[in-house]
């Protein structure tokens, strides 16, 4: 039965997974949105820098999803 403990114990939230992924694809998206602020690429409505705010928007959502699914406790 201890065993058994130990493994539920050393699991992780498929979700704090998502979130670090979501974080890491906003920061390249915010980047990106930064690089392109001045040369705008040749697409209908570039004016509204929909890569800067999408990447805010998906940075924001996994920093959430990392920081409340953290792993609270130590899993080595």
């Amino acid at each position: 039965m201890k065993e058994k403990l130990d493994v539920e114990t050393a699991e992780l939230s498929i979700w704090f997974f998502c979130g670090i992924l979501m974080l890491i694809y906003g920061v390249v998206l915010v980047i990106t949105g930064i690089m392109e602020y001045h040369h705008l690429p040749p697409t209908v409505l570039a004016d509204l820098h929909p890569t800067l705010w999408w990447g805010l928007l998906m940075g924001v959502f996994g920093a959430i999803y990392t920081i409340k699914y953290w792993p609270k406790h130590k899993l080595f």
